[in-house]
């Protein structure tokens, strides 16, 4: 090919592009833009994630507060209100922690039962609005 052809065949495809596009753009369906008035939302699974998270950290933050509280609390009031000191004064404020982060720990696996529960509940609604609203489309269809 020489020169003259070349120039001819890129002319040709220069000519053939937006005809091409036009096809192109005919062929793709159009884009639909969401609808002004529908709010952003958040899907449902990383709603629980966000909340699970952070009644991690709220039991994480009770965890390592409150143990520090009960025992110098029970030490202070062992030793100054009820005249109890040395090592009946230790053991009664260790016990105090320790009671302290076990009911952290059952409140803790109790909001994980309840919030299991309240998820079943849940799947069980949107099931039955589901079945509602194809219950009505058929109907709307007869």
């Amino acid at each position: 090919m020489g020169k003259k052809n070349k120039s001819k065949a890129a002319l040709n495809s220069s000519a053939d592009e937006p005809a091409t596009k036009q096809a192109l753009e005919e062929q793709m369906p159009p884009q639909t833009s969401p609808a002004v008035n529908e709010p952003f939302e958040i899907p449902l699974h990383s709603k629980q994630a966000a909340f699970a998270l952070l009644w991690l950290l709220v039991y994480s933050f009770f965890m390592f507060t409150l143990p520090f509280v009960a025992f110098y609390g029970t030490k202070h009031i062992l030793a100054d209100h009820f005249q109890v000191t040395g090592f009946p004064n230790t053991c009664g404020s260790v016990l105090a922690a320790v009671l302290t982060v076990n009911v952290i720990i059952i409140l803790y696996a109790l909001r994980g039962f309840r919030e299991a529960e309240e998820d079943e509940q849940e799947r069980k609604r949107n099931e039955t609005t589901t079945t509602a609203a194809s219950g009505e489309e058929s109907k709307k269809i007869k």
